[in-house]
């Protein structure tokens, strides 16, 4: 078979740039691992911003708007943009991240921040749209479960570091900043060579469009149920601990609950998959953190509550995700890009409807709107014609 001098990720050919490149693997893992950490600050971002700027906490509910709306943006353009390669859009995407985490570490103007947000929500949906591409061949699912781990996992110390910085010196926001060396890293180093390209996807007959479109349509619903939870305990969790008594450095570092309780999901779920009911089971932690936070308790019980509530998300996104990128019929390409849309659509969503359910009630009885979305997840992951179960690898 004779190779082309570029491969599918638009790598130029080379044993030197090889040698220099990281890994699909790697690369992806650092830039996971990187928006977790990222994501993970942003509760504890948003009441350090408030502060900083003296101005209410509601009026930063736009915090992980950059992210949802440049989420929505990739979401449409996604196909043709990873026309580029994907380890190419991992780059760029890379740098900017960095970028946006140096302006908001370092923000002195609500304009500023603002368009630290935009930036780092702009790469990071880039990082998220290349991820299934990456990893597209023999053990996929393992592959795209350990990056999301690696997410996880980053995304636990996020808090506390900022709760540490904050202590230490008054500014927290610039523990944001350790972010942004792994990334340029990823976003300098030569590209490498190319992996194989995924197995073509026949185009389903006519009579078969409808069955992939209604497989897709309810895998995406499902996804954008299953992360609207999600992050609006990433965005709102410190503010919570906040209003159960604790000062914002300490509900900064407390917030950690909600990071752990997602990496010791990420990192028990593969083990259960096709042995229990993943999602049922995730959900119903969830429903029973949101039911927690919903209560009238003090700081212990609120911190626990962020803790289930991490534990049983943890697993939807990757199990929801996979579902719809290997609809039957559907590309790869396209799945991908639908999946960014979905979590486009819930981030965007998610924490301005929490943020407007605080103003008409508290902002810890909001949480119970996240009880009958999760419910909702249950209702739409039952498998069906077409698509499989991720359990069944």
């Amino acid at each position: 078979m004779v190779m082309s001098t570029r491969g599918i990720d638009g790598a130029p050919p080379g044993a030197g740039a090889a040698r220099l490149a990281p890994s699909a693997d790697l690369a992806l893992g650092i830039g996971m691992g990187s928006i977790g950490f990222l994501v993970a600050s942003l509760g504890s971002c948003l009441i350090l911003l408030a502060r900083d700027l003296a101005i209410p906490r509601e009026r930063l509910s736009w915090l992980s708007g950059g992210f949802g709306a440049a989420l929505l943006l990739l979401g449409f353009v996604g196909e043709r943009l990873l026309r580029i390669g994907a380890r190419r859009t991992l780059q760029v995407s890379s740098a900017g991240v960095a970028v946006g985490a140096a302006l908001l570490a370092a923000a002195t103007s609500l304009h500023l921040a603002q368009a630290g947000a935009l930036l780092l929500g702009i790469g990071a949906a880039g990082v998220v749209l290349t991820s299934p591409v990456l990893v597209a061949g023999p053990g996929a699912a393992g592959r795209l479960t350990r990056a999301n781990a690696a997410s996880s996992l980053a995304g636990v110390g996020a808090p506390l570091l900022l709760g540490l910085v904050e202590g230490l010196s008054g500014r927290g926001r610039l523990a944001l900043l350790l972010a942004v060396p792994p990334l340029l890293w990823i976003a300098l180093r030569p590209a490498g060579p190319a992996g194989a390209p995924p197995a073509p996807v026949p185009s389903p007959a006519p009579a078969e469009r409808g069955s992939v479109g209604w497989s897709a349509a309810r895998s995406w619903l499902a996804m954008v149920m299953a992360v609207s939870p999600e992050f609006a305990f990433v965005v709102w969790g410190a503010a919570r601990l906040q209003d159960s008594g604790l000062e914002p450095g300490a509900a900064s570092a407390a917030a950690a609950a909600f990071p752990v309780g997602m990496a010791a999901g990420r990192i028990l779920s593969p083990r259960l998959l096709g042995r229990a009911p993943v999602v049922g089971v995730g959900v119903a932690l969830a429903v029973a953190g949101a039911l927690l936070a919903a209560a009238p308790t003090g700081p212990g019980l609120a911190t626990a509550a962020l803790g289930l509530a991490g534990l049983g998300i943890s697993p939807l996104y990757p199990v929801l995700y996979d579902q719809l990128v290997r609809t039957p019929g559907l590309p790869l390409a396209r799945g991908a890009a639908l999946g960014t849309l979905a979590s486009g659509a819930a981030v965007l969503a998610a924490p301005v409807l929490l943020s407007a359910l605080a103003g008409v009630v508290s902002l810890r009885t909001g949480y119970l709107a996240a009880v009958p979305v999760l419910l909702l997840v249950v209702a739409l992951h039952r498998p069906g014609p077409g698509a499989a179960p991720a359990a069944r690898r």
